[in-house]
Order: C-alpha cells, then sequence, then structure tokens
C-alpha cells in the first residue's frame, strides 16, 4: 500500500504540466503505476472456484490424472523378459555392429615392416617414378664426380631456388589431396544413404507387398547394390587384377536372387540400375492396382454396404494410395542416388590440375640431386630417395581415393583380396538385411527359406504385435 501511494503522488506531480511534457521515464511510472494498481481479487480465487475444486496447487493432480495414472497402473502388459539371463543363454545373432579397422600408433612398426620389406601397396604404385629418380641420383653423383663441367656446374647451384619452389609445389599437393578426398567423402556418403534407402524399401516391400510381388521386388532390391557397384566400377588391371566382369564379392551376392528372365533383360539392357528401378516399379504398380491382389490382402472391399463397410473401403484406398507414394517417392530417390555416383566416376579432377602438379613435381625432383650433391655427397643419393617417396606417395594418395567406388584395399594383410574393393564388403550385409523375415513370426516362413532365400508363403509383420496383445489381455 505504501508503494502504491508513493507512485500515484509521483506520478501526480510529474504530470501537472501536461502530457505533452512527460518524460520516457514518466511513461515508465505510469506503466508500473498501471501494474500495481490491479485489484488483486482479479488474481484471487472464487468460492465457485474454489468449491469446485478447480484450483492448482503444487504436489496436487486432478481427478482425470489421477484416475489416467491408475488406469495406467492397473494395465495388463506382459511380464518382461529377463534380458540380462536371456543374453547369457542364447548368444544373439550378432554381437554388435562391426568397425571397420582403424590405423592405431601401435601400428606404427607392422607399416614399416611393411615399407622396409616392399609390402606397401602405395610404394609399388611409385615404384618406377621412384626408381627413376633415385638412378637418376646416382648418374648425377658419378658425373659429378667424374666430369669437371658436371662438378662446376652443381658447383654453382643453390638450393634457395628449390626451397622456394617447394612451397608453391607443396601448396598444388594439398589442394589435389583435398580435392581427392572431397569426392571420396561424397561417394562415402551416397553409399551411407544408399544402404539406408535399400534398407527402407525392403521394410516396404515385406509390409506392404505379398506372395510372389514381395518376394521378386525383395530379390531386385537385395541385388541393386552388387548390381550398382558393378556398374560403378573399372575392368581395367587397375581396378580388377582378375579382369573380369564380377569381382567374387558380387557373385557372391548375386548368388540366387534373379532367375534366367531378369537376368538376361538386365543384361541387354543400356543402364543396368536403371532398368531394376523400373522393374521395382512395375511390381508396386502392379501389386498395388489389382483388384484381385488387393483383395487377396483386403479381403471383399464393398463401396455400397453399410457405414462400417464404406469405411473400410475408404480406409483402404487411401492407404494404397500413400503406401504407393511412399514406394515410388523411395525409387525416385534411388536413381538420384546412382545418378550422383555417376556424376562423380564420370567427372573426374580437370586434367590440366593433374597434369601441371605431376609436371612440376618431376622438373623439381629431377633437378634435386643437382643441388644437393655439391653439398652432401653420395649422401644425396639417399636423401633424394626419401624426398621422392615422401612427395610422390602424397601425390598418389591423392589419385587412389579420387575414385570412391574403385578403391582397393592398400594393406598388406589383405594379401590375396587385391580384386575386392573396400565398399564391397557392405554387399552381403545388405542381401541379409532386405531378405530377413523377422518379425514375422511364422515358423513355416523360416523353414521355406533355409535352402532358398524366397518363400511365397504369405505372412503378416504385424503378427508379433498380435501376439503381444494375446499376452496383454
Amino acid at each position: 500500500r505504501e508503494v502504491k501511494q508513493r507512485i500515484k503522488s509521483s506520478f501526480k506531480r510529474r504530470t501537472l504540466c501536461g502530457p505533452e511534457n512527460m518524460t520516457m521515464k514518466d511513461v515508465a511510472v505510469a506503466l508500473a503505476l498501471s501494474v500495481f494498481l490491479v485489484p488483486s481479487s482479479a488474481f484471487a480465487p472464487t468460492g465457485s472456484s474454489l468449491a469446485a475444486g478447480r484450483i492448482a496447487r503444487p504436489g496436487m493432480a486432478s481427478k482425470r490424472t489421477q484416475v489416467a495414472r491408475l488406469k495406467l497402473k492397473n494395465m495388463a502388459v506382459p511380464p518382461s523378459a529377463d534380458f540380462k539371463d536371456h543374453w547369457d543363454k542364447v548368444p544373439p545373432a550378432y554381437d554388435s555392429s562391426p568397425r571397420h579397422p582403424r590405423y592405431s600408433n601401435q601400428d606404427w612398426l607392422t607399416n614399416l615392416k611393411d615399407l622396409v620389406f616392399l609390402r606397401s601397396k602405395m610404394l609399388k604404385r611409385i615404384s618406377s617414378h621412384l626408381i627413376a629418380n633415385t638412378v637418376w641420383a646416382g648418374v648425377v653423383f658419378f658425373l659429378f664426380q667424374n666430369v669437371p663441367a658436371v662438378t662446376g656446374f652443381c658447383a654453382g647451384m643453390n638450393p634457395t631456388a628449390h626451397s622456394l619452389a617447394a612451397g608453391a609445389l607443396s601448396l598444388l599437393l594439398v589442394f589435389r589431396t583435398n580435392s581427392a578426398y572431397d569426392r571420396f567423402w561424397e561417394g562415402r556418403k551416397l553409399w551411407g544413404k544408399l544402404v539406408n534407402m535399400t534398407r527402407e524399401l525392403a521394410r516396404l516391400g515385406h509390409q506392404y507387398l505379398r506372395g510372389n510381388d514381395r518376394e521378386h521386388y525383395l530379390a531386385l532390391c537385395a541385388a541393386f547394390p552388387a548390381i550398382l557397384m558393378q556398374h560403378l566400377q573399372g575392368k581395367e588391371n587397375t581396378y580388377r587384377p582378375s579382369g573380369g566382369l564380377y569381382s567374387e564379392a558380387q557373385r557372391t551376392a548375386l548368388h540366387g536372387l534373379l532367375g534366367d528372365g531378369p537376368m538376361k533383360l538386365l543384361w541387354e539392357s543400356r543402364n543396368r540400375p536403371f532398368t531394376v528401378t523400373k522393374m521395382m516399379g512395375a511390381i508396386v504398380s502392379d501389386g498395388m492396382t489389382s483388384p484381385a491382389k488387393v483383395e487377396k490382402r483386403f479381403g471383399k472391399i464393398d463401396f455400397d454396404g453399410d457405414s462400417q463397410a464404406k469405411l473400410k473401403a475408404n480406409l483402404i484406398m487411401s492407404q494404397l494410395t500413400a503406401e504407393r507414394r511412399h514406394m515410388e517417392l523411395m525409387i525416385s530417390d534411388y536413381a538420384n542416388v546412382y545418378g550422383a555416383c555417376e556424376r562423380i566416376i564420370k567427372s573426374a579432377v580437370p586434367t590440366s590440375y593433374s597434369a601441371h602438379t605431376s609436371r612440376m613435381l618431376s622438373v623439381w625432383a629431377f633437378t634435386l640431386p643437382l643441388a644437393l650433391v655439391g653439398s652432401l655427397g653420395w649422401r644425396m643419393i639417399p636423401a633424394v630417395g626419401i624426398i621422392c617417396w615422401m612427395l610422390f606417395t602424397i601425390e598418389e594418395v591423392g589419385h587412389s581415393i579420387e575414385d570412391p567406388f574403385n578403391l582397393h584395399v592398400l594393406d598388406s594383410k589383405w594379401l590375396g583380396k587385391e580384386d575386392q574393393l573396400r565398399i564391397e564388403a557392405s554387399l552381403n550385409v545388405l542381401r541379409g538385411d532386405v531378405l530377413e523375415r523377422i518379425p514375422a513370426t511364422d515358423p513355416s516362413v523360416y523353414t521355406d527359406t533355409k535352402t532358398q532365400p524366397f518363400t511365397a508363403r504369405d505372412y503378416d509383420p504385424a503378427q508379433f504385435h498380435w501376439d503381444w496383445e494375446k499376452t496383454a489381455k
């Protein structure tokens, strides 16, 4: 009350001169006064509200909330499983998602041994260039010792020029490697997106299609990654030491999936991944527009029956429209992914950029012995070999990762598997994910697929949920 009186008196004194003389401070005081002069009864509960019990008090819940909580506590649910006991007695299908091998500091000795014993793949790829420069360094030292003209010429060489050129050369190598790594990482992201979309399309096929439509669709979905991989790879010796059209990993992933008819169509097509997406779209369209197949899935559809029959018919039509739209959009995204992959393999790093970097590196390396022989003598030969090995390897790393879909495993642990690409390790994993019938619970489904990956039996993936509801009653 005292604060209200003070604000009132202050406001009256400041506004005697008229509102045109009010300052911003006066306006602020007026606003504060309007807040404090609000009747306290506006915030006080009325007697009726207190009587009705509608006032929320701390720590108290309404009767409706209490009833809801009571119902939740009394709801019948299946008995909970002992996760730890089950895990210990029955080993799972897999322990965890496998991680790709990573380099650690503890591998330094192994990597050094690979270099010393000439097991390094990168060293083999630059061996011709490296041997040429090392031999040239030996020739320069021989001429320096035996030809006076060469001795005088090398004595007048100053390594400052090479030091200045090394800065520009380093920038070129860094830019070249970074551009190649950008292409590699984009390809890895596209393949990761392809993996996600393959699993999603498989989920939709299990859920929305039935019988032979489902099995044919799943076969094409499981075969698509391997077919796309073969479409993107090169069959030159650099990419395929065996010179074959398919690698062993691709043959294994495609084994038993496609019949003679689909394989003949794919073999005669101009673009195999594009043909696969067209075939998948045709199966989806046929499965969702054929009256016989729709009635087999949903039963009789009656638009002229009672209210329940009409409601069911309208719900089915809405569901079919949404399902087909979803699957068509996913197949369209499939096309976007392999189109982006084709863009990577068909557009290389500009030739002028790579060629200029290679020429500059070669000229710099061949003139390096002339600048070092006068000060280092015979020690110039191993020094030039080591320096060239470091720079040539950096350049070759850019060349090797520029095409991410033809990147081989350059590790001595993979001796004998030179024909396998890094990215092919996911082909069999995707095949298993697509063809797995879980969460279907029909034992006959698994019996049929022990020897053959397909079954014409109809099963509902929601059966596990119905079983759960039965145990909850």
